[in-house]
């Protein structure tokens, strides 16, 4: 095998290894309610809710209320590992609204509340008479698993003249009116099984006094594998060797041939690390180090190796000030060959010819700094020769101290709880951050430095400088001082209102005012005065005008000027019955600090 070939797949394996190493996007834990519908009207009074997770949660707690401020819990069960949950007989009453609500956990974490939802339970009342024979139609929901009948918690939808939904199968809607219905999956369904088809169609034509079927189909998951080869010159080999697989499910092993089985499908990455048959050298992995892995199929990698060819040596050793130093230090010798190691003087032996290049990561000697590498950090390899790399390292200069310290309006300020963040910079022969004052650098090499405000400050005020100077010298065992200067911004309000179809209304309702200053409110009108200058929102908490639906916050944001005036208003739309009287005026509201 020539040159260009070896350069050619060591390319092949650093692009592998950087693909493997990019970690794929986690989505945020939560769970997010799916029937029955908000505000709907249930049929039973055990009814099935259901909820679907994000984030690979792996357990969810359930709560049922009689309010919508969870103060009279009727159901609450932790720990459920499905997405449905079946009310049991003598936890609802008739002609009652209840309130339901979800959060996820997966380890130690847990999420926020979902959404609050609310149902309604029948009357009781004896069932109205039927609905002509003109008008009368079925609808009947099927499952299936692998061909058989099936029947347990399964969540579905049909839309068409009437929107319904399902917890169950199998299941019958009767009294239907006439006219196309389309069934859409949701969730749950036999476990361990996926949806495969809905049969005849998913969107049917449903006829006055007839008769539909919808039937969902699943089909058991079947197990897919993945095994792991090695080659000497063509030939198999055993023996330990120690890599690494990364995809839907990750594993690392030591040895080949190795077989895992009942691996979820994907794109899988198998990663060499080190070992193999003693004397070689790993040069590829066939047929790809990337793979997709299909449900009930099979994947093989195989790692070729070969024996390694006659070639020369390199050499890598340190000096401290000059004068050769040996001792702990992480470094990367890339080309032809991999190589992390961690102390020098090192010498590798045996390796194949070609252009290399060592990066320091970390170490060497203590109150040191890496100055640079000689003669070069690239260098070429000739067959049977010597090429020697040199980590340089110098003692750090004498130090001395940095102070950052804050006013506002001519008096000191220092961060607190409530005080408000802050974030700076100090920027010369030594480079740090922080997000306290007042705050101290100790140690800093000699030299000059520049302060740099990044962000933040004491609330409700705007940054105006840096005394003495933003660029300062600190001399050898000397300090330097920073003062950052603040002034007070004029204060303004952020007033809360609701309406009631449109028309004002007041009463008891939760929200949230989000911005500089964050503060809750349990009642509208509500003025918040003292307010700092910025961006603010208002999120809807719970609450509201009885039988009525929250719409939305008008705006759903607005700039805040010093010592200006916004308002946000909460949106509700009645429902249903007689529309209730205003509640009493709040008492007034509370002034921001």
């Amino acid at each position: 095998m020539n040159k260009l070939t070896l350069t050619l797949l060591s390319l092949l394996l650093v692009i592998a290894l950087f693909v493997a190493c990019v970690p794929a996007p986690t989505p945020e834990l939560a769970a997010k309610l799916a029937t029955p519908t908000n505000g709907s009207e249930i049929s039973s009074l055990t009814p099935t809710l259901s909820w679907s997770g994000l984030g690979g949660p792996t357990s969810y707690r359930l709560q049922v209320a009689s309010d919508s401020n969870f103060q009279q819990i009727i159901i609450d069960s932790n720990n459920l590992t499905d997405v449905v949950y079946n009310v049991s007989s003598g936890k609802l009453k008739h002609e009652q609204n209840y309130y339901w609500r979800v959060n996820a956990r997966k380890g130690s974490d847990t999420s926020e509340w979902s959404d609050v939802w609310s149902f309604k339970t029948p009357s009781g009342k004896p069932t109205p008479p039927p609905t002509p024979p003109s008008t009368q139609a079925t609808i009947q929901v099927m499952v299936t698993l692998d061909g058989a009948q099936w029947s347990g918690g399964v969540n579905y939808r049909l839309t068409g003249p009437d929107n319904l939904a399902g917890g169950s199968a199998p299941q019958t809607f009767s009294n239907l009116p006439e006219g196309e219905y389309a069934i859409t999956y949701r969730a749950g369904g036999p476990t361990g099984a996926s949806l495969a088809s809905i049969t005849p169609a998913p969107a049917q034509q449903l006829d006055a006094k007839g008769i539909v079927t919808f039937t969902l189909n699943f089909h058991t998951q079947t197990s897919s594998s993945i095994t792991v080869n090695a080659n000497v010159h063509g030939l198999q080999w055993s023996g330990p060797i120690s890599y690494t697989i990364s995809g839907p499910y990750s594993d690392a092993d030591s040895s080949v041939p190795k077989t895992l089985t009942n691996l979820p499908g994907g794109t899988y990455t198998l990663t060499y690390n080190f070992g193999g048959p003693q004397g070689m050298i790993m040069t590829h992995i066939t047929p790809s180090p990337v793979q997709n892995l299909p449900n009930g199929g099979a994947l093989v990698y195989t790692f070729n190796f070969i024996e390694k060819p006659s070639a020369g040596n390199i050499l890598i050793n340190a000096t401290l000030d000059g004068k050769p130093w040996s001792g702990p230090v992480e470094y990367t010798i890339s080309g032809p060959i991999t190589d992390r190691d961690h102390s020098v003087p090192q010498t590798l032996s045996a390796v194949p010819d070609g252009i290399y290049a060592l990066s320091y990561n970390s170490g060497g000697p203590n109150g040191a700094r890496m100055m640079g590498i000689t003669p070069q950090v690239t260098q070429t390899l000739r067959a049977g020769g010597t090429i020697t790399y040199n980590l340089n390292f110098a003692s750090q200069q004498t130090t001395g101290t940095i102070r950052v310290e804050a006013m506002l309006d001519g008096q000191p300020w220092q961060t607190a709880l409530g005080s408000g963040a802050i974030n700076f910079s100090v920027v010369g022969p030594a480079t740090d951050s922080g997000n306290t004052i007042p705050e101290t650098f100790s140690n800093q090499p000699s030299g000059r430095y520049t302060c740099q405000y990044n962000s933040g400050g004491p609330i409700g005020a705007t940054f105006s400088g840096i005394t003495p100077a933003p660029t300062l010298d600190l001399a050898a065992g000397g300090q330097i001082v920073y003062v950052l200067h603040f002034h007070k911004e004029a204060k303004g309000t952020v007033v809360i209102n609701a309406t009631l179809n449109g028309q004002p209304w007041n009463g008891a309702v939760a929200y949230v005012v989000q911005g500089p200053y964050v503060e809750s409110g349990g009642a509208v009108p509500q003025s918040l005065n003292n307010a700092p200058a910025g961006n603010y929102a208002v999120t809807y908490r719970s609450g509201g005008p009885p039988q009525s639906t929250f719409e939305g916050v008008s705006p759903p944001s607005q700039a805040l000027q010093p010592g200006g005036s916004i308002a946000f208003t909460l949106m509700f739309q009645f429902q249903s019955g007689v529309l209730p009287p205003p509640e009493p005026e709040p008492e007034p509201g509370p002034l921001l600090k």
